[in-house]
Protein backbone atom coordinates (compact mmCIF):
# COMPACT_ATOMS: atom_id res chain seq x y z
CA UNK A 1 0.00 0.00 0.00
CA UNK A 2 2.96 2.08 1.08
CA UNK A 3 4.76 1.30 -2.61
CA UNK A 4 1.54 2.12 -4.72
CA UNK A 5 1.16 5.86 -2.49
CA UNK A 6 4.79 6.54 -2.89
CA UNK A 7 4.44 5.60 -6.84
CA UNK A 8 1.18 7.59 -7.21
CA UNK A 9 2.54 10.96 -5.33
CA UNK A 10 5.89 10.45 -7.75
CA UNK A 11 3.68 10.43 -11.03
CA UNK A 12 1.74 13.67 -9.81
CA UNK A 13 4.66 15.51 -9.28
CA UNK A 14 6.64 13.64 -12.22
CA UNK A 15 3.33 15.01 -14.56
CA UNK A 16 2.82 18.19 -13.02
CA UNK A 17 6.42 19.83 -13.89
CA UNK A 18 5.86 18.41 -17.14
CA UNK A 19 2.87 20.26 -17.42
CA UNK A 20 4.01 23.59 -16.68
CA UNK A 21 5.25 24.89 -19.22
CA UNK A 22 7.90 27.41 -18.87
CA UNK A 23 7.16 31.09 -19.74
CA UNK A 24 10.36 33.27 -20.56
CA UNK A 25 9.72 36.60 -22.20
CA UNK A 26 10.59 36.74 -25.63
CA UNK A 27 10.02 33.18 -26.79
CA UNK A 28 7.34 31.66 -27.88
CA UNK A 29 4.13 31.57 -30.55
CA UNK A 30 2.18 35.39 -31.14
CA UNK A 31 -0.47 35.58 -33.52
CA UNK A 32 -2.27 38.45 -34.50
CA UNK A 33 -5.36 37.18 -36.64
CA UNK A 34 -6.95 40.46 -38.04
CA UNK A 35 -3.61 40.77 -39.85
CA UNK A 36 -3.34 37.03 -40.71
CA UNK A 37 0.72 37.14 -39.62
CA UNK A 38 2.25 35.38 -36.77
CA UNK A 39 5.78 35.72 -34.92
CA UNK A 40 7.81 32.72 -33.83
CA UNK A 41 11.06 33.25 -31.07
CA UNK A 42 12.93 32.74 -28.86
CA UNK A 43 15.44 35.81 -28.45
CA UNK A 44 17.85 34.00 -25.82
CA UNK A 45 18.20 30.97 -27.89
CA UNK A 46 18.08 30.19 -31.40
CA UNK A 47 15.86 28.39 -33.00
CA UNK A 48 15.67 26.77 -36.74
CA UNK A 49 13.88 28.57 -39.12
CA UNK A 50 11.42 26.36 -41.06
CA UNK A 51 12.55 25.66 -44.82
CA UNK A 52 14.92 28.33 -44.09
CA UNK A 53 17.62 25.53 -42.30
CA UNK A 54 20.89 26.16 -44.06
CA UNK A 55 20.69 29.75 -42.84
CA UNK A 56 21.23 28.23 -39.45
CA UNK A 57 19.55 29.17 -36.23
CA UNK A 58 18.47 32.55 -35.69
CA UNK A 59 16.68 34.32 -32.94
CA UNK A 60 13.21 33.95 -34.71
CA UNK A 61 11.05 35.19 -37.23
CA UNK A 62 7.44 36.85 -38.75
CA UNK A 63 5.42 35.27 -41.61
CA UNK A 64 1.67 35.18 -42.95
CA UNK A 65 -0.67 32.27 -41.89
CA UNK A 66 -0.56 29.33 -44.71
CA UNK A 67 2.42 31.03 -46.62
CA UNK A 68 6.15 30.44 -47.31
CA UNK A 69 7.21 34.02 -47.10
CA UNK A 70 9.25 35.17 -43.96
CA UNK A 71 10.64 38.30 -42.23
CA UNK A 72 13.79 36.89 -40.41
CA UNK A 73 15.25 37.84 -37.11
CA UNK A 74 18.74 38.06 -37.48
CA UNK A 75 19.74 39.61 -34.61
CA UNK A 76 18.03 40.25 -31.07
CA UNK A 77 19.24 42.76 -28.36
CA UNK A 78 17.14 41.88 -24.87
CA UNK A 79 17.23 44.64 -22.75
CA UNK A 80 15.07 43.40 -19.82
CA UNK A 81 12.31 41.72 -19.34
CA UNK A 82 9.92 43.79 -20.72
CA UNK A 83 11.97 45.34 -23.90
CA UNK A 84 13.76 43.72 -26.67
CA UNK A 85 15.47 45.12 -30.19
CA UNK A 86 15.88 43.26 -33.04
CA UNK A 87 16.86 43.61 -36.97
CA UNK A 88 15.03 42.01 -39.69
CA UNK A 89 15.40 40.59 -42.93
CA UNK A 90 12.84 39.02 -45.46
CA UNK A 91 13.82 35.74 -46.80
CA UNK A 92 14.97 37.53 -50.28
CA UNK A 93 17.80 39.71 -48.62
CA UNK A 94 16.67 42.35 -50.25
CA UNK A 95 14.61 44.46 -47.52
CA UNK A 96 15.53 45.04 -43.42
CA UNK A 97 14.41 46.96 -40.66
CA UNK A 98 14.81 47.32 -37.00
CA UNK A 99 12.13 47.34 -34.16
CA UNK A 100 11.49 47.36 -30.88
CA UNK A 101 9.52 44.35 -28.93
CA UNK A 102 7.63 45.24 -25.86
CA UNK A 103 6.09 43.23 -23.27
CA UNK A 104 3.27 44.79 -21.16
CA UNK A 105 2.20 41.28 -19.99
CA UNK A 106 2.72 37.88 -20.31
CA UNK A 107 0.20 36.99 -22.90
CA UNK A 108 0.83 40.57 -25.11
CA UNK A 109 3.76 41.37 -27.68
CA UNK A 110 3.79 45.07 -29.37
CA UNK A 111 5.85 45.24 -32.19
CA UNK A 112 6.79 48.84 -33.07
CA UNK A 113 9.07 49.28 -35.92
CA UNK A 114 11.93 52.12 -35.97
CA UNK A 115 13.59 52.49 -38.96
CA UNK A 116 14.60 50.28 -42.51
CA UNK A 117 11.99 48.77 -44.86
CA UNK A 118 7.90 48.58 -43.81
CA UNK A 119 6.99 44.80 -43.56
CA UNK A 120 5.19 44.42 -46.45
CA UNK A 121 3.71 40.08 -46.58
CA UNK A 122 1.85 38.81 -49.77
CA UNK A 123 -1.76 39.18 -49.82
CA UNK A 124 -4.36 38.06 -52.93
CA UNK A 125 -1.08 38.02 -55.64
CA UNK A 126 0.21 41.94 -54.43
CA UNK A 127 2.28 43.17 -51.57
CA UNK A 128 0.60 44.51 -48.92
CA UNK A 129 2.56 47.18 -46.04
CA UNK A 130 1.40 46.04 -42.49
CA UNK A 131 1.15 48.89 -40.14
CA UNK A 132 4.26 50.10 -38.28
CA UNK A 133 2.82 48.90 -34.96
CA UNK A 134 1.34 45.56 -34.13
CA UNK A 135 0.52 44.05 -31.60
CA UNK A 136 0.48 40.11 -31.18
CA UNK A 137 -1.54 37.69 -28.47
CA UNK A 138 0.50 34.93 -27.19
CA UNK A 139 -0.98 31.68 -28.25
Amino acid sequence: MKKTLLLTALLLVAISGWAQQEQTPFKGYFVNEELNVYMRMDLLNSMDIPEHELLGPLPGFLAKQHNGFYWLIIDAQVKNDKKATVQFVNDYGSEDLSATLHMPNDSTLILQQEEGSPIKVPKDGKWFKLPSKITFKRK
